[in-house]
């Protein structure tokens, strides 16, 4: 098995991404504590609602999901994408490259407007048929979706409890203070 070796630049290309997942992460999967005393109230949600949070929120809140194998060379990444870009699922493939991903297997490229620039030229499924260079490494890319809360009435519905809680957690907590 070839070595792998890090630069300065690989591991702050590292650093960076791990700390992009663990924000994304805190804001997408975090959850009320069960003994939230606004848990109990019944929150409504009107559809007058619903539509001004679809305008408020806009494309702001979309998650856009990818897969992202990083490699040291672009004869490697070159290489992978030849032979398994259009592979269903390319992380499959043992020992290839560094693979940043959330919990979900995919990775979140909201933030990083390079990537989001390549997301946005591909539809779903699609690949990059070259090496992407980024931070001294080079990159296979595939487009999985644009998920985005505002597209489901049930996920906006829970947006919006969420959002609502956490204002009659905050009124709460003030007047107990």
């Amino acid at each position: 098995m070839k070595k792998i070796k890090l630069t300065r630049k690989h591991i702050m290309f590292f650093a960076v991404i791990a700390v992009i997942i663990a924000i994304m992460s805190i804001l997408f999967f975090s959850k009320f504590n069960a003994d939230n005393p606004s848990s109990n109230e019944v929150i409504s949600i009107t559809d007058k609602e619903l539509q001004q949070y679809r305008q408020n929120i806009g494309d702001n809140m979309d998650i856009k999901k990818t897969i992202l194998i990083i490699f040291n060379t672009s004869e490697e990444c070159q290489a992978f994408i030849d032979e398994h870009g259009n592979n269903n699922d390319p992380i499959s493939v043992a020992g290839v490259g560094i693979t940043p991903q959330m919990q979900e297997g995919y990775y979140n490229v909201v933030g990083n407007s390079m990537f989001e620039t390549v997301f946005d030229s591909l539809q779903d499924g699609e690949y990059v048929k070259e090496p992407i260079e980024f931070g001294g490494a080079f990159c296979y890319f595939k487009r999985l979706e644009n998920y985005s809360v505002v597209n489901s009435d049930e996920d906006l519905k829970e947006f919006i409890m969420q959002e609502k809680s956490m204002e009659r957690g905050g009124e709460i907590d003030e007047e107990n203070n």
